[in-house]
């Protein structure tokens, strides 16, 4: 027996829908699964074929009315018997795989670019804070530098005044 459903909504498409019925279709034992995307009048559809024995058939078209992904915001399903050919599970999981690899190695991609550029900026801002480190390093040492000399020549000033002063008072 081979069935079609089709499950419309306002969010059906990138909520995992696809996998999410494959799961069902597995755990219902189907050899015969397939599930595609597509928008018909503006709305997001899942198109479902699938074959099986009847009761295979009734236990999928039950999961398909009453479950479905968290995300998901459906407002319509419907059945029609289907008389095309249905793909075998094992092949559409590989194209599904296929398809999601598809849109995972872009992604990761553009992480892995990220992540060059982040990288790229920290090692600027590293050498950067190096140079204030040597900059503030120098103005540390010029102002011990200044600091010693300026309080030698006050400490070599007042040895002066205290030798004037003990002078004066005769202590010499």
């Amino acid at each position: 027996m081979k069935m079609q459903a089709t499950i419309t909504g306002s969010r059906v498409h990138n909520v995992g829908y696809r996998v999410f019925l494959l799961q069902r279709a597995l755990e219902t034992g189907f050899q015969r699964f397939s599930a595609r995307n597509r928008v018909q009048n503006g709305a997001e559809q899942v198109v479902v074929q699938y074959e099986g024995e009847p009761g295979q058939v009734d236990a999928l078209g039950s999961i398909i009315r009453e479950e479905h992904p968290s995300d998901a915001d459906i407002s319509d399903v419907a059945f029609e018997p289907y008389e095309g050919y249905v793909v075998s599970v094992t092949d559409y999981m590989h194209a599904i795989q296929i398809e999601q690899l598809s849109k995972g190695i872009p992604a990761i991609i553009s992480m892995d670019k990220k992540q060059d550029n982040l990288l790229e900026k920290s090692d600027q801002m590293l050498q950067k804070m190096d140079r204030m480190e040597a900059s503030i390093t120098g103005e540390i040492r010029d102002l011990h530098s200044d600091l010693c000399s300026h309080i030698d020549q006050r400490l070599s000033a007042m040895e002066q005044d205290i030798q004037q002063i003990k002078a004066k008072v005769g202590l010499l």
